[in-house]
């Protein structure tokens, strides 16, 4: 599985203009056009996270649904005297245009050039960004700042607090997180809470953790020192697993928690194993079926004449599941 990446796009309405190309129309909450003249154009994939600004606001988040791909022809612009193509139009001054060199022309010389195009299409998930997320917050959040980049690759953690203010924007936030991979290096959230900060995290550490003493002893006594899953009681195997991630939400109460072996740990962690918040029977990814885990499709998880754990806590972890599973559970 590759790790979705995240970027911003800056679209106009009507025609955009970048160097001496003549550009592409845009229709900023449905599709974006760019071609291989453009910085990171090979880097932008289906189910990456596009942020589409305009050059004065933030227009929106949105999932990419798919990449087109083509052949064209464009209309390149160049100066007369030096054939830069870094030239741009001055409305109020006259020779209208200049190009970086300090040249001054009426009108640029225009050829026709082969180009590979692209349409970045995400119309079904776009979503309307909270007024507070502005350019200068969404600009601190680019990887690797350049004034000239139509196409900008940035670190979605850094904008989580203005993303999760809505429902949909927070959909799209956890469906980016659950699509990072074990290869993902961690950004920076600068301190804040972070849903994806936390996956990072617990990709990094997934080999490593143990429940904490206190934690796993209260779990312990609730429900037997015993998986709850696979009734083994081998005490090295047994690991103490949070529903809710303990970064988010410090909770190391005995809701929050499942007794699992150290394999089904990692399963849940991952999102390829969930307990349905109202049956209580354990669901896998359909990927995990063939190397062994079918046994453990549709048991009943053993509570042992408790409450069990907390069915909230548990639908939050059974939507991050569906989402892994592309929602077909």
């Amino acid at each position: 599985m590759t790790s979705a990446r995240a970027w911003s796009f800056l679209a106009i309405d009507g025609v955009r203009q970048y160097g001496g190309n003549t550009g592409y129309e845009d229709d900023p909450s449905a599709v974006y056009r760019y071609d291989d003249h453009v910085a990171n154009h090979l880097g932008v994939q289906a189910g990456d996270v596009a942020i589409i600004r305009s050059r004065d606001v933030v227009l929106g988040v949105a999932i990419i649904e798919k990449i087109i791909e083509a052949t064209g022809q464009k209309v390149r612009q160049r100066c007369p005297e030096c054939q830069s193509v870094d030239i741009k139009s001055r409305s109020s001054r006259e020779p209208r245009w200049r190009c970086r060199a300090g040249h001054l022309f009426d009108s640029p010389v225009e050829d026709a050039v082969s180009v590979r195009t692209f349409e970045a299409h995400y119309g079904e998930s776009f979503k309307q960004c909270a007024a507070d997320l502005t350019l200068e917050r969404l600009g601190a959040a680019v990887i690797r700042p350049s004034d000239q980049m139509s196409i900008k690759e940035i670190d979605l953690a850094r904008l989580e607090e203005w993303l999760l203010k809505d429902e949909a924007s927070r959909v799209i936030v956890r469906k980016f997180a659950a699509s990072l991979d074990t290869q993902e290096t961690p950004g920076s959230s600068q301190g804040q809470l972070s849903i994806i900060e936390e996956r990072r995290r617990v990709l990094r550490e997934i080999a490593q953790r143990r429940g904490q003493a206190r934690f796993r002893s209260r779990l312990v006594k609730r429900y037997g020192a015993r998986c709850q899953i696979s009734m083994c009681d081998f005490p090295g195997l047994v690991e103490a697993a949070h529903i809710r991630p303990y970064a988010l939400t410090s909770d190391n109460s005995e809701g929050n928690g499942l007794l699992l072996r150290s394999d089904l740990h990692t399963l849940f962690d991952l999102g390829l194993l969930a307990v349905h918040p109202v049956s209580l029977l354990v669901a896998l990814h359909p990927d995990t079926l063939s190397s062994g885990y079918g046994l453990f499709e549709g048991v009943a998880l053993a509570t042992n004449g408790s409450g069990g754990p907390d069915r909230e806590a548990l639908l939050e972890r059974w939507e991050f599941f569906q989402m892994q599973s592309g929602g077909a559970l």
